[in-house]
């Protein structure tokens, strides 16, 4: 046993750093090995105890060949030191330092990854109720992380760590902070996070922002809730199919945008238009050189996010399935395939999902809310109370406004909705931020949405988007007429929203050229009868 420890720590400059009961020497303090916690690409991770305080503790022996990278991650450290770690669900940094040619990094000490915990329960999946606990203090922590100007860049399951699983379950926090990067730094071709984490825009090699940390964060929310990743981790073709198979073809916009767009895509030249069509394998095995790797968990069981919930323990009770349908509209967002129209953190914290003002306020009535409100208690009380209170869904638009109207009695679960004064005005601010931090914002979203309250922009004659979360609400009606006396065809769509009514008209100049030479012809006849009879 014991050459094999010496072999397998050969690849380090110090050998002895690594045995059990070894001193490690830094400027403040001695650490004595205990254990081996674990070992990946970037080093090895021992447990240590403090000598002056004996404390026990986790410190990370980086590889002589990562210790570029070990620097770097004590830099987003010295960046995030003005964060407090307990109410952002950061994993606490106490030194980092260097050691017979190797770079310790000495951090708090944490229970079990959750990937390491879905293993040891046999890949079942967890409750809505304890992934709800988990989303929440993400979105605090990538809040906090956003706040600096800081993207994490490597969220997945082995990175977020359960603190005391046995004494506060499901209190969580982020690690790993090697991969973190300025936002405004961050290389339109840059290669980031890992693959099956990876978002479209990282792809296609599109300008990437701190919403890529939440596309990531998704995946990982989808791994909670199936037992097993939503999608490839070991093929980026296989990943790319993925998406269009589930999530629908990137827009034209990110497709022309993207450098990489054409490892993935090529485009179909029509009479009108060029359109963009996703490869055959063989195709990108051509342009590539790479051979496809198959693989054996990804299957095209997921036409859409609905069929999430086949495949996840059926509810039992109509609080379970309200639920269930608020998760699965919250994953669509952060599953969004623009990186524009994603949700944000903030907003995430606004989501029904996590503020639960769907489910029935009495314990007497359904105890499935008031476990879901106890397991809650977990989470740190938030510091964006007022940025979180702004945000108001669609559905509670709705169903506060019914109340208004008689329908509903005033004891209802939506009693702290926004008026619409304070709607608008909350609208007013959100589109200001907006406008101030990125202007793609501005772009026009389909009202019905759950996130509709963003922006309050009409949409573009003859612009219809297809709606990426389906209301509660019935839909509106939408006729066809046909006025005039020679065939002069309008059509006219309208679809009523909790911000006004959006109306969609087709251009003229979209009329093809052969109905528009018989329009002529039709009003010129008319006109010469006219002249006839006078």
């Amino acid at each position: 046993m014991a050459s094999d420890s010496e072999s397998s720590s050969s690849s380090y400059d110090s050998v002895e750093a690594l045995r059990i009961y070894t001193l490690i020497k830094s400027e403040t303090c001695k650490y004595m090995v205990k254990s081996l916690l674990g070992e990946g690409s970037f080093g090895r991770v021992v447990q240590c105890v403090k000598l002056d305080t004996f404390e026990t503790v986790a410190v990370k022996v980086a590889k002589r060949e990562c210790n570029k990278m070990a620097w770097k991650e004590a830099a987003a450290v010295k960046k995030m030191s003005a964060l407090d770690k307990d109410r952002c669900n950061l994993v606490k940094y106490y030194e980092i330092f260097e050691y017979k040619c190797c770079v310790f990094i000495s951090l708090e000490m944490l229970d079990i990854s959750l990937h390491d915990f879905l293993t040891q329960r046999r890949a079942n999946p967890l409750a809505l109720n304890e992934i709800r606990v988990i989303l929440k203090q993400m979105f605090v922590a990538l809040s906090a992380l956003k706040s600096i100007g800081l993207m994490h860049a490597d969220i997945k399951p082995d990175n977020i760590m359960l603190v005391n699983q046995s004494q506060q379950p499901f209190k969580i926090k982020l690690i790993d902070f090697g991969c973190a990067i300025y936002s405004a730094n961050i290389p339109h071709d840059a290669i980031i996070q890992a693959l099956g984490y990876r978002a479209p825009e990282v792809m296609l090699g599109i300008p990437v922002t701190e919403s890529a940390d939440m596309w990531a964060l998704g995946s990982v929310a989808a791994f909670l809730y199936l037992g097993y990743h939503l999608f490839p981790s070991k093929c980026e073709y296989e990943m790319m199919q993925s998406f269009v198979h589930m999530l629908g073809q990137p827009n034209e916009r990110m497709l022309e945008e993207g450098k990489h767009s054409q490892k993935y895509f090529w485009k179909r030249k029509g009479i009108l238009k060029h359109t963009w069509v996703l490869k055959t394998p063989v195709q990108y095995s051509v342009f590539t050189g790479t051979v496809i790797k198959k693989s054996k968990t990804i299957t095209k069981k997921f036409t859409c996010m609905e069929d999430l919930a086949k495949h996840h323990p059926q509810p039992n009770t109509e609080s379970e399935v309200e639920d269930t349908v608020a998760f699965l509209s919250l994953l669509k967002w952060m599953l969004c395939m623009d990186p524009v129209k994603r949700i944000t953190p903030v907003e995430g914290l606004g989501h029904r999902f996590i503020t639960m003002k769907h489910l029935p306020e009495d314990p007497a009535v359904d105890c499935y809310a008031e476990s879901s409100r106890m397991s809650m208690k977990v989470c740190p009380p938030l510091s964006l109370e007022n940025e979180i209170e702004n945000f108001v869904t669609s559905s509670e638009i709705m169903k506060n406004r019914k109340q208004s109207s008689g329908q509903f009695s005033p004891s209802s679960t939506f009693d702290s909705c926004a008026t619409a004064a304070e709607i608008q005005r909350n609208r007013e601010k959100r589109e200001a931020a907006r406008k101030k931090n990125q202007l793609a914002f501005r772009l026009a979203w389909h009202a019905k949405d759950d996130m509709s309250c963003k922006l309050d922009v009409k949409q573009k004659p003859g612009m219809t988007q297809k709606p990426l979360v389906e209301s509660p609400s019935k839909s509106s009606d939408s006729s066809m007429e046909c006025t005039g006396s020679h065939g002069c065809c309008c059509t006219s769509t309208s679809t009523d929203s909790r911000e006004g009514t959006v109306n969609a008209e087709p251009s003229k100049g979209r009329t093809s050229l052969g109905k528009r030479i018989k329009n002529f012809f039709l009003r010129l006849f008319c006109f010469s009868s006219n002249i006839e009879e006078t």
